[in-house]
């Protein structure tokens, strides 16, 4: 559930060092310009002699307000490229403003920030500690680090340096907004809903703090309170509403009328919730079904999806329209009541994948290990490739990889194409993998669209989860309520990969029936 936060930006201490090198002019400090040179210097943008002779023969006073004053200049030009999304031109330049003045706190803050948004995180901590040996009670500053090591998994010193701005500045709902993503991180949901609370009442009106307040009540399986506050998602700056001409559905009876399920929305999304189509089939006459085109013919076998249609291509005639993710809302889902007529996804009938025929009767597992690379937590959820090796090397068993995407090379830069069946060349939709998946006797995967299908497809599925979990999966469980053949393994600690696949390693054999290894020893 990693999320992005907005750094605190200022430019006050360029204006301020302007004013202070104007200051010194003031008070009687000549100021020298060098007489231009007789002839072009050698080298373009180098001083000449002269001018390096001019330039040392400054008093020192007079030197300081000038690196002050050009400091201050370079400062302001950084600040415009940032906020225009320049982020190179800006660092560079906030770099160029330190070498003359390093004692500008300013500088060390906002370049930190643009540190982090390039995801050098450690430098950014790096310009933030500097930044707070300079100004030492600079709220924002914690606030802005405290982020940073929330990027970087390091919970606890995220925590702390939130709490920090918060007892600086306690009038300040953003700074609570941020210990409360760091505290549901780190597994304190409760913690973290009080902070939004607080948040809430200092800046009722917070679309962020809403959306992230009803996906921390989802994780604990308060899914009345958590879907009523999804709606919220439509004030976000990043998922405005379609602009559709015809009236929202409320969930009455509407017989006679033609309902559109608009897409929205990951892949993995519209598999999870497309359970609840035969329900909408109860409450009006024709179900017309949006979805990504690769989910298209997969789609088309839920019961009561009349007709489906991709995104992007040309809308029907429909009376009344729903988003995909406000039908658990529609039909007031509670864990007790979540539609689980499974399998509800079926693949073709004509089997479009075939797996090899095993000669020797073995385990068929199919795997993944990367999710969409532009997933906002693809770096938590998704894991390395080489942390599937070693369950390759446990005898009874075929793999097979479901990876698709910029991934699908690993298994041949890891040398082990003699040791994983690469399907992905086969798999042209979603349909294709479901036919494989059907063939299959376990899934092992990272928490991506392969595990929604391999669930909704009631096939055995095991998924690996990140330490600071999506909602859907909840806290400390192994089970997930809304898929029953699923089972998860959790990280105990932020990026801990090895525990997790040494639980998975250890649960395949059990399965298999097979003795623990026995431990090697060494002479």
């Amino acid at each position: 559930m990693a999320k992005k936060t907005k750094p605190v930006l200022s430019s006050g201490d360029a204006k301020a060092a302007t004013k202070k090198a104007a200051a010194r002019r003031s008070a009687g400090v000549k100021l020298m310009r060098p007489a231009p040179p007789a002839e072009p210097a050698p080298v373009p943008g180098e001083p000449t002699q002269k001018q390096v002779e001019a330039w040392q023969s400054l008093p020192q006073e007079q030197k300081l307000a000038l690196r002050e004053r050009e400091a201050a200049r370079i400062f302001n030009l950084a600040v415009e490229h940032h906020q225009k999304g320049d982020l190179d031109a800006a660092i560079e330049a906030y770099g160029k403003s330190l070498l003359l003045n390093p004692k500008v706190p300013d500088v060390y803050n906002n370049m930190g920030a643009a540190l982090r948004a390039q995801g050098k995180w450690e430098a950014a901590i790096a310009c933030y500690r500097r930044c707070l040996v300079l100004r030492p009670n600079h709220a924002g500053v914690y606030s802005n680090m405290g982020n940073a090591f929330r990027d970087l998994g390091r919970l606890q010193l995220s925590v702390a340096s939130h709490q920090q701005a918060v007892k600086l500045d306690p009038k300040n709902p953003e700074a609570y907004y941020n210990l409360g993503l760091a505290l549901r991180d780190l597994g304190n949901p409760s913690q973290a809903l009080a902070a939004f609370e607080t948040t809430l009442r200092l800046k009722p009106d917070h679309p962020e703090c809403r959306w992230d307040r009803s996906l921390t009540l989802l994780s604990m399986g308060d899914m009345r309170r958590g879907f009523a506050e999804y709606e919220w998602r439509w004030k976000l700056d990043r998922s405005p509403p379609r602009a559709l001409d015809k009236p929202l559905w409320d969930g009455t009876p509407q017989k006679g009328k033609t309902l559109l399920i608009h897409q929205e929305q990951g892949i993995g999304d519209m598999i999870q919730f497309a359970r609840y189509i035969p329900l909408v089939k109860e409450r009006v006459s024709t179900v017309i079904v949006e979805t990504q085109p690769e989910l298209a013919r997969l789609i088309s076998t839920v019961s009561g999806a009349d007709k489906v249609i991709n995104r992007g291509s040309a809308l029907p005639k429909f009376d009344l329209y729903i988003p995909m993710m406000s039908l658990p809302r529609i039909f007031a889902t509670t864990p007790e009541t979540i539609p689980t007529g499974i399998p509800y996804l079926s693949p073709p009938e004509e089997q479009s994948v075939q797996l090899p025929v095993s000669l020797d009767h073995q385990r068929q597992i199919g795997i993944a290990w990367a999710g969409r690379p532009t997933h906002q937590n693809d770096k938590n959820r998704s894991c390395a490739f080489s942390h599937f090796i070693e369950l390759l090397g446990i005898p009874g068993v075929s793999m097979f990889s479901l990876q698709k995407g910029r991934n699908e090379g690993d298994i041949k830069s890891n040398g082990c194409t003699a040791l994983v069946v690469d399907m992905a060349p086969r798999l042209n939709d979603f349909s294709d993998t479901a036919a494989l998946i059907n063939q299959l006797d376990l899934v092992i995967t990272v928490d991506t669209s392969v595990a929604h299908l391999a669930g909704a497809l009631g096939k055995p599925v095991w998924v690996v989860i990140p330490f600071a979990p999506d909602w859907r999966w909840g806290y400390e469980t192994t089970a997930s309520p809304w898929y029953p053949s699923m089972r998860l393994f959790r990280q105990q600690r932020p990026g801990s990969w090895e525990q997790v696949f040494n639980d998975v390693r250890k649960a395949l054999r059990a399965d298999l029936g097979m003795a623990p290894p026995k431990p090697v020893r060494l002479n």
